[in-house]
């Protein structure tokens, strides 16, 4: 009885325990359920991450110009060597390199005392000159005086001669008189000339030991800073040394050198940009003001001059530049940034992002400046374009936009 209870028992544990397990398995999936939601999420999650994260700018209408480009080292519209035109000792300097001098400004002196003493001489000897031309004048008046009153007592003797009341004699020795007279006239005239010769040489004499001492001050013939100095107190200097370098910095010009072909799109009056880098807060406009007639035999270029008014300093005399001459202006063109575009074998293309699947396309470029190109053909207005990210992509590719959406 005992065995019959305990193998009855047996049988029905094992059949509750076949039954759970069948509950389990059929009624309670609970397992395989959370096993799948893990498989699903898992799947989502690389499906996100093979998604390229791109950032993305519409496509725009504006203006944009055509540059011819060249390099240049901007020059002064004078630049000049102030030597010294006598010999002298330096008596003072008064500026230094650097220093801002206006038109006629006193720059040095040289010592002036010998030059001095030679003008006070001179003077002395011009009034002696006067002097006796002045003499010389008196003495030709005085003889053109006596001719005239010996003449009328000769017509009055020649009269009585006439009439029988004087001898020829008498006669005979006025006209001799008035010869003599005449001779004397002519030699105070050559006197008097003589005397104006000599007053106007010890005038020219005196007028260039003047100039002479006046170029003892040496002074600035036109506005500008001074760039060198060279001379010292005290130092000898001689005509023609070299005392100082004077430049004007206002305008500056730059001279660029164009193909025959780039040269005949460009006249006098356009626009240019003068650059010292890329940055936009070194560019100064400037204006083409001269092109030359001929083409140089050298280098088959033509020269073309472009002046600029700058007011800082960052533009200096000697400054490498690189000039940018305004040839045309599109006023509605289809822009795009430039770093959006991509090249291969030869071809420009770009990437369009529609959805989130991005599509390659050949486009035809135009004009160019420092941040954006003209798309000629190959995009619309308004469409997005990838313009970081795009290294990675390929036809067809899914995206996913970094930042806000373009236009937002």
């Amino acid at each position: 009885m005992n065995i019959r209870v305990k193998v009855y028992g047996f049988i029905g544990l094992l059949v509750l325990a076949l039954g759970g397990w069948y509950l389990a398995t059929n009624y309670y999936p609970g397992e395989d359920v959370s096993k799948a939601d893990s498989e699903a999420d898992s799947s989502s999650t690389d499906a996100e991450e093979a998604a390229v994260p791109v950032q993305l700018e519409v496509t725009r209408q504006g203006p944009i110009s055509s540059f011819l480009t060249s390099t240049s080292n901007l020059r002064p519209l004078r630049d000049v060597v102030l030597t010294t035109q006598v010999t002298g000792v330096v008596k003072e300097v008064l500026v230094e390199e650097g220093d801002r001098v206006e038109n006629g400004r006193l720059l040095c002196l040289l010592d002036d005392t010998e030059l001095l003493i030679r003008l006070k001489l001179t003077e002395q000897k011009f009034a002696q000159a006067k002097l006796q031309l002045e003499k010389s004048h008196i003495r030709e008046r005085k003889a053109q005086i006596q001719i005239a009153n010996t003449k009328v007592e000769l017509a009055r003797k020649e009269d009585a001669y006439a009439e029988k009341l004087v001898s020829d004699e008498e006669v005979a020795t006025l006209r001799y008189r008035v010869q003599e007279l005449d001779q004397d006239e002519q030699v105070a005239a050559s006197e008097v000339r003589e005397s104006g010769h000599r007053v106007e040489e010890l005038k020219a004499e005196g007028e260039q030991v003047e100039l002479e001492v006046s170029r003892t001050r040496i002074s600035a013939p036109f506005g500008g800073y001074i760039t060198h100095r060279t001379v010292e107190i005290g130092q000898t200097v001689r005509s023609l040394d070299a005392l100082f370098r004077l430049g004007a910095f206002s305008p500056l010009f730059a001279d660029v050198h164009l193909s025959e072909r780039e040269a005949s799109r460009i006249n006098p009056g356009q626009t240019a940009m003068v650059s010292l880098s890329s940055a936009k807060t070194d560019r100064i406009q400037g204006q083409v003001v001269r092109i030359s007639p001929i083409v140089d035999e050298a280098t088959g270029t033509v020269k073309v001059t472009v002046n600029l008014s700058p007011s800082g300093k960052s533009f200096k005399p000697g400054a490498f530049v690189r000039v940018d001459i305004e040839t045309d202006t599109r006023v509605e063109a289809l822009l795009i940034p430039k770093r959006a575009l991509l090249e291969e074998d030869g071809q420009d293309f770009v990437f369009v992002v529609e959805g989130t699947t991005a599509n390659r396309r050949k486009i035809t470029l135009g004009y160019r400046d420092d941040e954006d190109v003209e798309v000629r053909q190959g995009v619309s207005p308004g469409e997005r374009v990838v313009v970081a990210g795009q290294g990675n992509l390929i036809q067809g590719a899914k995206v996913r936009i970094v930042g806000s959406e373009p236009g937002v």
